[in-house]
């Protein structure tokens, strides 16, 4: 006769988790039914359980090392992620595998708009799923009770009492049971962990509760280090690229009083404006009079590359000059980086001195 891991878990006086963590170390022995579910023989459970005697401080023991096991193996596993993609893939992997599930959707939570947006889904063979979702959280009341409330919600396609929003979404991808965790850093939320399985409904042991929020925890302390080190990067690029651009607008600035004419001028200002922005173009507007210049911005290396948006983004710089007002106005391919916008007021403080030095002549 074989046992469910449930039936063996409350024979043993353990938690399903701990049944499954002996299992899959080989300390018990298993099979696999055609859907992939555990199955033990009811003699290794005698067995153990003898083994055990009238006591569970073995099953007790074991049980606390198989939960320090997995919680260093995860913090390890996690805290080691520092690109926010490869971070996801390895929360999902982890919590997929935990608690046997199917799916786990890794969301963010910005407080000020009270809006949640999907980062990544992923499925337990490790494939990211598309899910670009955003929404406010008055739309779900039982995700808005996890980022508020702090609490960690149930949800089994079986419930009457459960958020019929959230039933509805269940429905539709097929899921029968849905776990929501918040992710807490410093004692606020920052996001959400959906666990969703699609066979059956859940109901999880406290074991398995406790490592899952500990995963949780971990989940969002590595979440805010992964964006540190985003920003810090990106801070540390920015900063490259400015010299590189001063270098190229004080080698292009001399270009400038070489001009004769106010639409030469013009031309010349777009072209230095374009050239050292790294920009897509850029137009010179003066007096009536407007020239442009365009540019291929050259593809960035690594993570620039991949963090490049479809949309453009459009600086603008005016500055006073004879009565008048010169202004540039400059498309980048990506939004305005660190220094950027004062380098193009850079470039319009000199196009102003080198129209007045024509106005002169």
């Amino acid at each position: 006769m074989y046992l469910s891991v449930q039936f063996a878990a409350r024979r043993l006086g353990v938690s399903p988790h701990t049944i499954r963590r002996w299992t899959a170390s080989g300390f018990l022995p298993c099979t696999r039914t055609a859907g992939g579910h555990r199955r033990i023989k009811q003699e290794d459970i005698d067995d153990l359980a003898h083994l055990i005697g009238g006591s569970n401080h073995l099953a007790a023991r074991l049980a606390r090392e198989r939960e320090l096991e997995t919680l260093v193996h995860t913090s390890i596993a996690v805290s080691s992620q520092l690109e926010l993609p490869e971070l996801l893939a390895e929360i999902a992997k982890q919590m997929t595998s935990l608690l046997e599930c199917h799916f786990c959707a890794i969301s963010e939570y910005d407080p000020a708009a009270r809006a949640v947006q999907v980062l990544a889904d992923y499925d337990d063979l490790g494939n990211r799923r598309p899910d670009t979702m955003r929404y406010a959280i008055t739309q779900f009341p039982m995700s808005k009770r996890v980022l508020e409330n702090h609490e960690i919600v149930l949800v089994n396609i079986s419930d009457p009492h459960a958020d019929a929003a959230e039933i509805a979404i269940m429905r539709r991808d097929g899921d029968k049971s849905l776990l929501i965790l918040p992710m807490l850093y410093q004692g606020a939320a920052i996001g959400l962990i959906e666990v969703l399985d699609h066979v059956r409904e859940r109901r999880y042991g406290r074991q398995e509760m406790r490592l899952a929020t500990a995963i949780a925890g971990q989940a969002a302390v590595a979440m805010h280090n992964a964006k540190v080190f985003a920003q810090l990067r990106r801070s540390d690029r920015d900063v490259h690229s400015l010299c590189k651009a001063i270098e190229r607008v004080t080698a292009a600035l001399g270009t400038l009083t070489e001009q004769t004419t106010t639409s030469g001028l013009l031309q010349s200002v777009a072209t230095v404006a374009c050239v050292s922005l790294e920009a897509i173009s850029s137009v010179a507007s003066f007096r009536g009079e407007s020239a442009g210049a365009s540019g291929a911005a050259p593809a960035a290396a690594g993570e620039a590359a991949q963090s490049r948006s479809n949309s453009a983004h459009v600086i603008v710089s005016s500055a006073p000059c004879e009565g008048d007002q010169l202004t540039i106005t400059v498309t980048l391919p990506n939004e305005a980086g660190d220094g950027q916008a004062e380098l193009l007021t850079l470039v319009t403080t000199a196009a102003t001195v080198a129209l007045r030095s024509l106005a002169t002549r």
